[in-house]
């Protein structure tokens, strides 16, 4: 199929800009970039957000102590 989009001459300089720091041609970068777009829009997998989940939790440095989160340490000082 072919589309043709009117853009503005800032519009069309920017993603020739682009393009060309991706290392590709225009018409190649936008379909990459339409075709990103439409990806985001599909339901990821369960394994998907389970990898996902996990890459953001190893992106995180640990603490190097236990937070205490019991019960007793959340509510001290409030009169229970």
């Amino acid at each position: 199929m072919t589309l043709q989009i009117p853009l503005s001459a800032e519009a069309e300089a920017r993603l020739r800009e682009r393009a060309t720091a991706a290392g590709t041609d225009l018409a190649t970068f936008v379909l990459r970039v339409v075709e990103q777009e439409l990806a985001a829009d599909e339901p990821a997998s369960n394994a998907q957000r389970i990898a996902a989940l996990r890459d953001w939790a190893a992106s995180h440095e640990p603490l190097g102590y236990e937070a205490d989160d019991s019960r007793e340490s959340i509510y001290e000082g409030r009169g229970e």
